[in-house]
């Protein structure tokens, strides 16, 4: 006995570890993000432990049980009766030979091929659901490529603020030898420390700007520790795509998750109106049993079934046709929507590729070329302050709009892709 007790205590102890070190596993998990973050490790971190997605997962598990379910028949009926025995009588005899014992089980059949139909059903609604899932997918996808691009951005305005300001210091301090030897004014020297200001306000206002990004986008993944430190491998990059509309309207048609889902629901519902149909033929019940009267053995057999004289579910034939109904303008609506998300995201991503051509062969390199002269002006004493802080101020709103016209056609061919349903 002793033997039996440990031999279990050492079994629960066991398990009781493996359950400890898988959940301390599961949290190490959740817990790490790679110092150097790639947009393909975000993602794959996101399928594995974004809360969303496995939120939305547990709906399948939820949808396969009821397949499961409405595949099981109705259970057998089993019946005892006992009538006639005369308990008030001074000697009733024996108990078994002096009553009418009755012992009947009875197996319902479902008519129609209900069960079929139910089972169909069910599994319309899976599929359904594995679709919805799969669509969560889509959005968490575009939702992990703009925060993971938003930090890039950030990234890239605060290498800018760092580089103008430590230019403007150069300045300050060629200016300030200057003011030693006499050839500058004070009151020159002291707008030139002020509006240093401005420039180190930048930079603390990008510092901001990409710890809330990183923020978010740890939160998206699912880590509980939102101060962990990391970078991103990823820069802003304009990339040339051929791609045509049409194709991309009839390729979303075809792959976009919720449209599909939708369509899914629709023969759903097609499906549960033949099965309310089904229900106005009654189920029949046939039972076969065993009947001691008084020491007489005898068999017993029936059938019963509900005469359809009133109710033959009208109301729930009614129902399924203004369901499939519903889900036809819903449909309709879904693939609406996915034609204009196509176009507005294709429009959106041909107008920022203007927007980046312009910016990276006319104005950028402009604004570079103005200011490195002002520089040079300003240093040889050609140029003004007022003059040099302007080609300063030109050069950093040309970038910081460049930066950002990057980010907003990366997020555009994101939104293209999640609007087709497909990765280019």
């Amino acid at each position: 006995m002793i033997r039996k007790l440990t031999a279990r205590i050492l079994v629960m102890g066991g398990l009781l570890a493996s359950t400890a070190f898988a959940a301390a596993q599961q949290d190490s998990n959740t817990s790490t993000i790679p110092s150097q973050l790639t947009l393909q490790t975000a993602m794959a971190m996101l399928i594995r432990q974004s809360p969303i997605l496995l939120r939305d997962q547990l709906n399948s598990i939820v949808a396969r049980s009821n397949l499961r379910q409405a595949g099981l028949r109705p259970n057998p009926d089993l019946e005892i009766t006992s009538e006639s025995y005369p308990v008030f009588e001074s000697n009733p005899g024996s108990f078994w030979n002096n009553q009418e014992l009755v012992v009947r089980a009875g197996q319902t059949i479902e008519t129609g091929g209900k069960r079929s139909k139910r089972i169909g059903v069910a599994r319309q609604e899976l599929a359904a659901t594995e679709s919805d899932v799969q669509n969560t997918l889509r959005e968490l996808k575009l939702e992990l490529k703009q925060r993971y691009y938003a930090v890039v951005l950030a990234k890239a305005q605060r290498e800018l603020a760092e580089e103008i300001l430590k230019q403007f210091d150069d300045i300050i301090r060629v200016n300030e030898a200057r003011f030693k030897t006499g050839e500058l004014s004070g009151l020159e020297i002291n707008r030139i420390r002020a509006e240093r200001a401005r420039f180190s306000n930048d930079l603390l206002d990008a510092d901001l700007q990409l710890k809330n990004s990183k923020t978010a986008l740890v939160e998206l993944l699912g880590v509980q520790d939102l101060n962990i430190a990391f970078d991103v491998s990823e820069t802003l990059a304009a990339l040339t795509l051929q791609l045509d509309l049409a194709s991309l309207q009839r390729e979303a048609l075809q792959r976009r998750p919720d449209l599909v889902a939708e369509t899914q629901r629709l023969e759903r519902n097609r499906q549960n109106l033949r099965l309310q149909q089904s229900e106005a033929v009654p189920n029949v019940t046939p039972s076969f049993g065993y009947k001691r009267d008084f020491g007489v053995n005898t068999a017993a057999i029936g059938l019963s079934a509900p005469l359809p004289l009133f109710n033959r579910n009208q109301g729930g034939v009614s129902r399924a046709s203004a369901e499939i109904q519903q889900q036809q303008y819903e449909t309709s609506r879904v693939e609406l929507a996915v034609r204009r998300e196509v176009q507005q995201a294709y429009q959106t991503a041909q107008t920022q590729v203007e927007k980046v051509k312009a910016l990276e062969e006319q104005y950028v390199p402009s604004a570079r070329k103005a200011r490195e002269i002002a520089q040079q002006s300003y240093r040889l004493g050609a140029l003004d302050l007022i003059e040099l802080l302007d080609s300063e101020r030109t050069y950093r709103e040309t970038v910081r709009a460049y930066n950002l016209a990057l980010f907003d056609f990366n997020a555009s061919l994101f939104q293209l892709e999640a609007a087709v349903g497909k990765e280019f």
